[in-house]
């Protein structure tokens, strides 16, 4: 791997995503990085005349608990390694500091497990995916292991296997990869035919698959609505990770990632990877 980017807010929905990405560095043996991003405070206009703007010196107070926030993260999740500090647009500058930095993968925590909260909140986790060239994983604050079980969303598209190639890569013994291709719910059911071409497709995707020895592939075809059906599915495996791919394209793509991706990163309450179409331009799928 050409290395991993953490990135957070030394809060406790980081948690989860600060233990992962320490013991995915570990077991792929590629660098830890950490960023954390420093919202800028807004101007204030009183309506008075006067407008507040925050003093050089607010500025960089809210740096320092910004940085001690996180190393104090860093040190419970046992990496040891000093964290990046810029301020912006969290998820800009997380996507352009993975591009610089050629990141494998993203890691940050996946938010509040409510829909509700997180509606009201920035939802970054989402908005990166929005941004980012790079795969994202994001983790949820009570994960604390690597994942054994991987739910893949296979569309057939570039994007669905590559996420899966990169889950693959992350497995040992022991692990399952369960490949899953949802058909739309027709009168009747799926037709014969059509299941045994899916199930064929999904065979001939397993081969190109590299993981280790030991690793279980599993094949499965359901009719439903999608997310739906991955959400049910994963839960009923009581799988760790739902992997999938994103189709935006252009502006497209920072207006939508495809309702599949953005409702799993918005109701999953297990991890995350999303694999954007640009991952497969820079090469990191």
């Amino acid at each position: 791997m050409a290395g991993i980017l953490f990135a957070t807010h030394g809060g406790p929905t980081a948690e989860g995503a600060g233990r992962v990405a320490t013991l995915l560095a570990e077991r792929c043996n590629t660098s830890l990085r950490t960023l954390g991003v420093l919202e800028p405070l807004p101007v204030v206009d009183s309506g008075f005349g006067a407008v507040y703007m925050p003093s050089p010196g607010e500025d960089e107070a809210m740096r320092g608990a910004l940085r001690a926030s996180v190393a104090e993260q860093l040190q419970r999740s046992g990496a040891s390694v000093s964290p990046e500090i810029q301020v912006g647009s969290a998820a800009s500058e997380i996507a352009s500091a993975a591009r610089r930095q050629a990141a494998e993968v993203i890691v940050i925590g996946l938010g509040p497990h409510h829909l509700l909260d997180r509606a009201l909140g920035h939802e970054t986790a989402l908005q990166l995916v929005q941004h980012a060239s790079t795969p994202v994983l994001a983790v949820p604050a009570t994960m604390t292991s690597l994942p054994r079980r991987v739910v893949a969303a296979m569309d057939f598209s570039p994007t669905s296997v590559a996420s899966a190639r990169i889950c693959a890569s992350w497995l040992v013994r022991g692990d399952v990869l369960q490949l899953v291709h949802v058909t739309s719910a027709r009168p009747g059911g799926i037709s014969p035919e059509s299941r045994a071409a899916a199930e064929n497709a999904l065979a001939a995707i397993t081969t190109q698959i590299r993981a280790p020895d030991g690793v279980t592939f599993e094949q499965t075809v359901v009719e439903g609505e999608p997310a739906a059906q991955l959400l049910d599915l994963a839960a009923a495996k009581n799988a760790d990770l739902i992997a999938l791919g994103s189709h935006g394209y252009g502006i497209w793509k920072r207006l939508t990632i495809g309702s599949v991706a953005s409702k799993i990163i918005r109701l999953s309450p297990r991890a995350v990877l999303v694999t954007p179409i640009g991952g497969l331009v820079t090469g990191s799928a």
